[in-house]
């Protein structure tokens, strides 16, 4: 047992690796012996599982002398990326390996310790891998597809937010989520056609904008892709897949001047500004930037003059590496980009609002959140706030009611709701127009119908209904008199004319702009111009100078209210030819077999019989005296093998004695009962002849029954049977929708056989009218004479007893044409009566028919629009033929933003400016790629932040935040993650707070110092606006500003649409500092008037239990006082000159005027007067508090204060006299 050693030292720690280098270099005589025998090494152990790198067995001091023992060798822990095998342990173990693995590991945790810790994130380029291994392979393959999230295996060494290429068509795609050597990619374009397989290629890189001169006034996509740009490149209005256009303009060149404040041998930082570009007359100073992590010495330092966004400018020196930089670096979306501070903003965020600016204020770099439904008015804040509001930079990431016939480019009709984009409609002239947009949505509809001017009119013809912002097409022709009048006892000469105004600046080019026409008068005194002669004289001359010609324009059918009475009555819509000429019935006679050349004919005896014809058999009722009808009838149904019979014709008289001068009618004479029938003496009367029109050599006599071998093998009632003339028992006849795209001669001669059977000819002014029952009929008649360009009306009798006898509702169509064009008389001479036909005239021209209108409001509704192409008018037809313009503001929010804002400007130094000049607009629509969706909102807020570091406050609008969320909820159910409320991720607070947070108030990165903020304002679209939507909740509890809006409020056209009760700001205290050196009066007047206007709420709620003359004078006071604000500061007309935009000292005057009423009337009611009395003597006073908001702010602040301060000094006067009475 000599020699054994307990097992308990087995235990004992084994010193480390470093602790073995260093005790070597200290006392080199312990170094292990670089051979060694077998003799000297110790028994092996014989553990199976024991390796060369297994712990040795170290003895502890024994006090038994023992033999020497050599130590075994100590194995180094292998390289976690190198395996080296040795021949022997002593060769693992030479002193001089140990040395120089000791030092290797030292060098390699000494560049370690110096690394900084962000650096960890960058992509390695492979040139720096380990060991000097090949180059890994940079393409993987798509291992599985749903939709636009893709699996792609092989995909080792890859990073989280890599870009990479997907498929044959290089899809932009993005790495989400990583798993072994799979990857997880989102993919920004359609995924349709990729399948199992297909490559995936590795870029190295993140998802990164490029930031530089040429990005305002432009327009991208979800990834930076310049919309403009890919047109010019595909010739498409859509994306094509895979395509690939740089963000920047690389061939527009910039005029550079470089900072005075570096030279050659400085040393420059990240944020530094070696130079400025002017981009455009809004942005002069467009400062360009080191990217935020270089740095290092300049060797090469830029001279003035024009470069392009890639040429090399700056080179800079760092550790012996040169580095060249360009106008225009490159940024990773999801990174924020570093700043020096965070700072507190006290500035306000001003919008020109009152409701915003003086209850609800933001700051300069503070959040803002708006949640409301559909057409609440949230694009309309978001304008106002690009428009007006103080920040230096802004990125902001017409129809008709279901129902509505729609003439299609073929001449059928088909409602408005079932057209699809690339459908045709038919144009004013008949050629096609294409449709390339179809908005939709809901909104304030109006009724616009038809008028004439006959005396027996009883009801409007109804034409279609629209939006509010549907264009009416106008024609309103001029109207210049001159009269003589005495006005004072002065005689003057004046001249009326209509001429153009607008309830704007004049020089505004905006779209919404109310340009309209008025009744302008223009007089001279008698006196002052030389006597009634001169006056006459001068009166003349100027008329000359007025335009004679009709004007032709447009109004939104919200606006027509705002006509004069004299413009209103004048103005009329246009009812069109319909100049498509098809040969619809000639093809029906020709698959009848009959000869279709003579489809004219055809169609004047189709014409008759629906309006004197036999519902059930070929057979028309004439009047037996006109012979002419008969021999025409007999004639045209010549040309198909018909012939006339008239063998049923009965004939009565009454002689005027009483008795009977010829064979009676003896059904009529006497009736059962012994009741006998009165004869009229004097009366002599004829009944109607029923003619038949039946095939030649028919034998009436055929057993088979006379109606119904009448109808057999007849062309004429297989016509009737194939056009849809016959209708149901209701409707029995029809005027059928396809006669108005026939050739002109078949619709003439249908018409004029429907005169002739049922209808009166005036000679005198030539103008005919046609009676019918039948709605069918009276409507189609209107459409067939519009179509060939008549003037149609309907007159309507309702349904009525006369003497025991009922009388259906009956329609009356007049028809006239305009003199000289020979429309009506083309079609009257194809009519056989002497006193219905007429001339043939000499040529035809066919205008479109003008027509007065009204317009009525309706409760808001679903509408559905057409945009057209914009090469076109902009004009169709509906199936009424009435020329009207199309749509297209709508349809969502994007849409509306790229329309608009080209028009929109602002005044700058005295110049008017577009605002897109200071815009970046990313396109992040619904129907985008759901990937994209989801990236587009992080472009925006680092293109906001490259801006912020130059010094600028910009405003980064996130419309609408609810499609992101929409987007990453898609994307997490395509991943398979644990949903939360209603699907959305659990992870929707911490992203949305993620964004939000890139807000703020800072101060930049580099020299010299600046201040930047960037605020954000996120409208979310909660369904049904629903504020507990778990959008809206989660952004809540992140932004610090709400402004909710009110869907009754916006369905009572009281916009900005904010709920007061609703709506907060957490910023108040924040600008107590900036109102008390500016305007310390106007956070009192904000906080007594929402005070207020949270007291008349409860009121109103006591009103709906008791009334309101059970309230007490002070409570009416709050409740009178509440409707003024309600009414004339909160609501805002933002497409007015004096309203669309109120400065903080035209609001803070409101607000105090208005306090101010509400003092006095409380201090009046406090010394015993009645508020009714007090309220009618001051009614002149509440008046001018009401046409406050009317005076312009273009007038001047010291103009328009004097004015507020008479309001405020006589309305004091006024009470201080009802006082005293």
């Amino acid at each position: 047992m000599l020699g054994l050693r307990p097992r308990t030292p087995l235990l004992r720690a084994r010193p480390s690796f470093r602790d073995l280098v260093a005790s070597q270099q200290t006392d080199p005589t312990k170094s292990r012996p670089t051979t060694s025998s077998s003799e000297q090494r110790p028994h092996s152990n014989s553990n199976p599982f024991s390796t060369i790198n297994s712990r040795p067995f170290t003895p502890p001091e024994a006090a038994v002398a023992l033999p020497a023992s050599p130590e075994l060798p100590r194995t180094p822990l292998p390289s976690p990326i190198t395996a080296i095998e040795f021949a022997s342990i002593e060769q693992e173990a030479g002193p001089h390996s140990i040395e120089q693995q000791a030092e290797e590991e030292l060098r390699t945790d000494e560049t370690a310790a110096e690394t900084p810790s962000h650096t960890t994130a960058k992509m390695p380029p492979k040139k720096q891998q380990q060991n000097g291994d090949e180059e890994e392979s940079q393409q993987g393959s798509i291992f599985s597809v749903s939709g636009p999230v893709i699996v792609a295996e092989h995909m080792t060494g890859c990073a989280m937010y890599e870009l990479c290429k997907v498929g044959a068509d290089q899809l932009i795609g993005e790495v989400i989520r990583i798993d072994a050597d799979k990857a997880t990619i989102q993919v920004y374009e359609e995924t349709a056609g990729v399948t199992v397989g297909d490559p995936v290629y590795r870029t190295g890189k993140p998802l990164s904008v490029e930031l530089g001169p040429g990005l305002m006034e432009t327009i991208y996509d979800g990834i930076q892709r310049p919309l403009k740009g890919i047109s010019d490149v595909s010739n498409s209005i859509y994306i094509p897949r895979g395509i690939a256009v740089p963000a920047l303009d690389r061939k527009r060149k910039w005029k550079f001047t470089p900072s005075d404040k570096f030279k050659k041998g400085d040393h420059i930082t990240g944020g530094d500004i070696f130079g400025t570009v002017e981009e455009n007359s809004l942005l002069s100073d467009h400062k360009i930037l080191l990217p935020p992590r270089a740095r290092g010495t300049i060797t090469e330092y830029p001279k003035a003059g024009e470069y392009t966004v890639d040429t090399e400018l700056l080179e800079v020196e760092f550790e012996g590496k040169k580095t060249k930089y360009t106008m225009m670096h490159q940024w990773p979306v999801r990174v924020p980009r570093p700043t020096t501070d965070k700072l507190s903003s006290g500035d306000p965020f001003i919008v020109g609002q009152r409701v915003l600016d003086a209850l609800f204020p933001g700051v300069q770099g503070g959040t803002v959140c708006i949640p409301g439904a559909f057409g609440c008015g949230k694009t309309v804040i978001s304008q106002s706030v690009s428009k007006f509001s103080n920040s230096d930079l802004i990125v902001y990431v017409g129809c008709f009611s279901a129902g509505t016939m729609v003439m299609m480019a073929d001449g059928d009709s088909r409602a408005v709701e079932n057209i699809t984009v690339n459908d045709e409609v038919m144009g004013k002239d008949g050629t096609p127009r294409k449709v390339v947009g179809l908005p939709s949505g809901t909104e304030t509809m109006y009724e616009v119908s038809v008028k004439t001017q006959h005396k027996n009119e009883t009801v409007s013809e109804v034409s279609f209904k629209c939006n509010a912002s549907h264009l009416l097409v106008l024609t309103t022709p001029q109207y210049i008199r001159q009269t003589d009048h005495i006005i004072r006892g002065k005689h003057q000469t004046s001249v009326t004319y209509f001429d153009w105004a607008r309830l704007e600046v004049p020089s505004q080019p905006r779209s919404r702009s109310v340009r309209l026409l008025k009744l302008f008068t223009r007089s001279w005194d008698h006196i002052t111009h030389g006597g009634a002669g001169a006056a006459h004289t001068k009166a003349a001359t100027f008329k000359t100078t007025i335009p004679a010609g009709p004007f032709e324009w447009t109004l939104q059918a919200q606006d027509h209210s705002l006509l004069g009475t004299h413009v209103r009555k004048a103005s009329q819509q246009t009812f069109c030819p319909v100049f498509l000429e098809r040969n619809h019935l000639s093809s029906m006679l020709e698959q009848s077999g009959a000869n279709a050349s003579h489809a004219g004919q055809m169609a004047y005896l189709l014409g008759f019989w629906v309006g004197d014809g036999h519902y059930d058999r070929a057979v028309f009722s004439v009047d037996p005296r006109d012979s002419a009808i008969r021999e025409q009838i007999n004639a045209y149904g010549g040309f198909f093998g018909l012939e006339v019979d008239s063998r049923e014709y009965k004939k009565y008289r009454y002689s005027t004695a009483g008795g009977s001068s010829g064979t009676a009618r003896q059904p009529l004479g006497t009736l059962s009962g012994n009741v006998t029938k009165v004869e009229k003496e004097g009366f002599l009367g004829n009944g109607d002849e029923s003619v038949s029109l039946r095939p030649i050599g028919f034998d009436p006599e055929a057993p088979t029954g006379k109606r119904k071998a009448l109808n057999t093998g007849n062309v004429f009632w297989e016509m009737v049977m194939l056009t849809g003339v016959r209708g149901t028992d209701d409707e029995r006849k029809i005027v059928p929708a396809w006669l108005i795209s026939e050739p002109f001669e078949v619709r003439e001669h249908f018409l004029a056989g429907l005169i002739e059977s049922n209808g009166h000819v005036n000679q005198q002014d030539l103008s005919a009218t046609v009676k019918t029952i039948y709605t069918t009929v009276c409507h189609g008649l209107v459409q067939l004479a519009r179509s060939l360009g008549l003037r149609a009306s309907i007159c309507v009798e309702k349904a009525k007893v006369v003497r025991n006898v009922s009388h259906k509702t009956s329609y009356a169509v007049y028809i006239s044409g305009t003199p000289g064009t020979g429309v009506l008389e083309s079609v009257l001479s194809k009519c056989a009566l002497a006193r219905k036909t007429a001339a043939v005239p000499a040529s035809v021209v066919r205008d479109g028919q003008k027509v007065y209108f009204e317009v009525a409001k309706l409760p808001a509704d679903s509408y559905y629009g057409i945009t057209l192409e914009d090469a076109s008018d902009h004009k169709f037809l509906l199936g009424n033929t009435m020329v009207v313009h199309n749509c297209g503001e709508r349809g969502n929010e994007m849409a509306e933003v790229l329309m608009d804002f080209p028009e929109l400007t602002i005044e700058f130094d005295g110049r008017r400016e577009p605002i897109m000049k200071r815009t970046c607009l990313i396109a992040n629509t619904s129907n985008m790629p759901v990937a994209a969706r989801e990236a587009s909102i992080y472009t925006g807020i680092t293109i906001s932040e490259y801006f912020r570091d130059q010094g600028k406050n910009v405003a980064m609008m996130a419309d609408s935040t609810s499609r992101w969320a929409e987007a990453l909820r898609e994307i997490s159910g395509r991943l398979g993650e644990m949903p939360a409320d209603q699907g959305f991720p659990a992870y929707l607070g911490a992203k949305l707070a993620s964004f939000y947070e890139r807000a703020g108030k800072v101060i930049a990165l580099g020299s010299p110092d600046r201040k930047g903020s960037i605020s954000i304002v996120g409208a979310v679209s909660p369904p049904g606006g629903d504020f507990s939507d778990p959008v809206t909740s989660s952004t809540l509890g992140i932004v610090q500003v709400f402004w909710g809006l009110d869907k009754k409020l916006a369905q009572r056209k009281h916009f900005p649409s904010i709920n007061t009760s609703a709506s907060y700001s957490k910023y108040t205290t924040t600008l107590q500092k900036y109102y008390s050196e500016n305007n310390p009066e106007f956070p009192q007047y904000a906080n007594r008037i929402r005070e207020l206007l949270s007291a008349s709420e409860e009121l109103d709620q006591v009103v709906q239990l008791v009334g309101k003359s059970a309230l007490g004078d002070s409570d009416k006071i709050t409740l009178d006082v509440a409707t003024l604000i309600k009414e004339d500061f909160l609501q805002q007309n933002g497409y007015s000159d004096y309203d669309q935009f109120c400065p903080l000292w035209k609001t803070s005057w409101m607000m105090k005027n208005m306090m101010s009423y509400h003092d006095e009337a409380q201090k009046a009611i406090s010394q015993g007067h009645n508020w009714a009395k007090v309220r009618e003597a001051t009614n002149e006073i509440k008046n001018d508090l009401t046409s406050m908001k009317f005076e312009l702010p273009t007038d001047g602040e010291e103009t328009v204060t004097k004015k507020y301060e008479e309001i405020l000094q006589k309305m004091q006067e006024k009470f201080a006299s009802v006082i005293d009475e």
